[in-house]
Order: structure tokens, then sequence, then C-alpha cells
């Protein structure tokens, strides 16, 4: 499922302040780009005003700049265009945001439910790949028909 992030709304930054202190919007893409490799999905990061510095979006992320409109109107109109809205997760700690994208179809999450899902679905791999199941001796006796009293 795809994931359309609010980015300065998330970062805390105007894009003013982002374009003069690009390591707080770096760390960010960072973040994001580690849980796409755990698995976290497809992920894309709408940015107010323009590109600062032309750059390769870390893995698994994708950027888009929303001049002249604000990264909410890009965000609103590209849900527009889209045939199955519902399908996009949109992710932001802005309320009226979240309202006027669910208005539009799509499901809303803030950053903190985002990162408890994320959390959440990390663990789930991490059981899957390292069950911790205790063995049971006498099932295994019993499987391979083994004598218990000779072992």
């Amino acid at each position: 499922m795809p994931y359309w992030f609010d980015g300065n709304n998330l970062i805390g930054q105007s894009a003013a302040a982002a374009k003069a202190n690009a390591e707080v919007r770096k760390a960010f893409l960072s973040r994001l780009s580690s849980l796409h490799r755990s698995g976290g999905g497809r992920f894309l990061v709408y940015f107010d005003g323009d590109e600062p510095v032309r750059s390769t979006p870390p893995p698994g992320v994708a950027i888009r700049y929303s001049a002249p409109m604000s990264a909410d109107e890009a965000i609103l109109c590209r849900l527009r265009e889209i045939q199955h809205p519902g399908e996009v997760i949109i992710v932001t700690n802005d309320l009226a945001l979240m309202a006027r994208c669910k208005n539009e179809g799509a499901t809303v999450m803030s950053w903190q439910d985002f990162m408890s899902k994320m959390q959440t679905r990390s663990a789930r791999r991490s059981a899957r790949k390292n069950p911790e199941k205790p063995v049971d001796v006498d099932d295994w006796i019993q499987y391979f028909g083994l004598d218990k009293s000779k072992i």
C-alpha cells in the first residue's frame, strides 16, 4: 500500500527553514528509507516549495516538491486524480489535512500511528524469521518413533 507523507508538517519545519537546514529533512528521509528496507511499503514524501538542491532520494523513498502550491494542496490534487484514493494512506499530523484527505476517500494516520504500525509489522516479521516456539521433546521422540526409556 502506498504511503504519502506531509513532509514539512512531519519534520516540523517550514519550507524556508528546511531549505536553510537540510539536515532535518535528510534525517527524516533516511528514517523512511530504513523503514522501507524493513518492508514498510511504498513511500512518497510531499515537501512544500521547490527542491533546494538537486539530489538523489534515499532508496525506497520518492520525493515531490509542491511549488507553486502547498504540499497539502498537491496531496489533495493528486488524490482527486487517481482512480482509487482509498488505496493510499496519508501520514500527517495536520488535522485539517486529515479531514480533507478522508473526504477524498483516502486513509489517514498520524506519524505516531504510522510508527506503531511499522514497529508491529517489524516485530511480526522478526517472529516469523526467528520463531521462539519451545521445542516439545516428547513430541519429537514420538514423531521419530524413539523409545524414551533408551534416551
